[in-house]
């Protein structure tokens, strides 16, 4: 290997770390964190991340059950990048998710037609649906001024009572469990394909998958993703250089819906099979994707393996609380320290950037 050669390996290694050193020094402080946690109960930590760590990414049964988990979240991440990434931040992941795969599986039980039909038209119109709902908050912030997160966060809970009450009256499967409101379950013709017998992996892994490269696509080569990058690092430069950015919050802040409701029709077509009331809510796959796109600083590789690394650990908390002495809540608690020390970060970095805009605003002004 010559210098030349060299020079270039180092200077990869040291871009590299530098993209990397964050995600993980949060990850090893998130996981003392939780080692001293584990201490209390009078495990040994040791064993149990050991076991954790082991089921979730080493025994096939449970990595599978892990690829399962970490799909929505994959696609939810990317779903809150696509926003992010042009200064909007999309809180509002989880409606647009619920509103989609909702929007999805009433025209999947009423629709009629040869299955790739009513397949392709209930996904098709779930991703318009999902879209819809996250333009309103982005209409909002360009005619009133209104705030994209407050709107966003709020539309979580319209979403979840809509469907709910869908759930609950019109739509109500009346020979389903009594106790769980839910619709009725979708023709067997629409179930996604699984990619194993014994688990309920399915192609909508291979669909989060193909989301990822599609977005690292947009995000390096199309117009519309250099657009949207200008707009989010440095909006008067974006201005300046001809950039509408009106279109790039509504067609930003719509791509991000339409990519949530995918999330949801994933779950939905390839395990649920049904929409069950608030099934989206409880099972976090938005929060856990906001907490994958932090993590990864909306790096789209990055993003994919931090979900998978918070499913594996979902999956593998599971796991341990049949075992020890330490209940599942363990893996959400160690979630939230890796994302508390990457958001201090991130928080200082927004700070800077507000008062970068705001400096580069007076300057225009005068």
């Amino acid at each position: 290997m010559n210098n030349d050669t060299q020079k270039s390996f180092i200077k990869i290694c040291l871009k590299a770390w530098n993209a990397l050193k964050q995600p993980i020094i949060a990850t090893v402080f998130g996981l003392l964190i939780g080692a001293v946690l584990i201490l209390t109960t009078g495990e040994n930590p040791i064993n149990i991340y050991n076991q954790m760590f082991r089921k979730s990414f080493l025994e096939p049964y449970y990595l599978m059950q892990t690829l399962t988990r970490a799909t929505p979240v994959i696609i939810c991440a990317i779903a809150t990048a696509a926003a992010w990434r042009a200064g909007n931040i999309n809180i509002g992941v989880e409606g647009q998710m619920i509103i989609g795969s909702f929007t999805a599986t009433a025209c999947a039980l009423y629709l009629s037609g040869p299955p790739i039909f009513v397949l392709t038209v209930s996904i098709l119109l779930g991703m318009i649906a999902g879209a819809l709902y996250s333009t309103i908050a982005a209409a909002l912030n360009l005619r009133f001024g209104t705030s994209i997160v407050i709107c966003t966060l709020m539309m979580n809970y319209i979403a979840n009572y809509i469907a709910s009450y869908f759930v609950n009256f019109p739509l109500k499967d009346p020979h389903g469990d009594p106790i769980a409101a839910q619709t009725a379950v979708i023709d067997k013709s629409l179930h996604f394909l699984k990619l194993s017998s014994r688990s309920t992996l399915n192609i909508g892994f291979l669909i989060a998958v193909g989301i990822t490269l599609l977005f690292i696509f947009i995000s390096q080569r199309a117009v519309f993703g250099y657009e949207s990058k200008m707009t989010g690092l440095n909006p008067i430069f974006a201005h300046y250089g001809g950039v509408n950015q009106r279109q790039v919050t509504l067609k930003t802040m719509a791509l991000s819906g339409a990519i949530a409701a995918v999330a949801g029709i994933c779950e939905i077509f390839g395990v649920k099979y049904r929409y069950i009331d608030s099934m989206f809510v409880s099972g976090g796959y938005a929060w856990t994707g906001l907490m994958a796109a932090l993590i990864a600083n909306l790096d789209p590789v990055g993003m994919f393996f931090a979900s998978t690394f918070l499913a594996g650990l979902q999956v593998g908390g599971q796991s341990i609380q049949r075992t020890s002495n330490i209940p599942y809540q363990m893996a959400t608690v160690i979630q939230s320290c890796i994302t508390l020390f990457v958001s201090v970060k991130l928080t200082f970095d927004f700070i800077k950037w507000k008062r970068h805009a705001k400096t580069g605003a007076d300057k225009e002004a005068d």
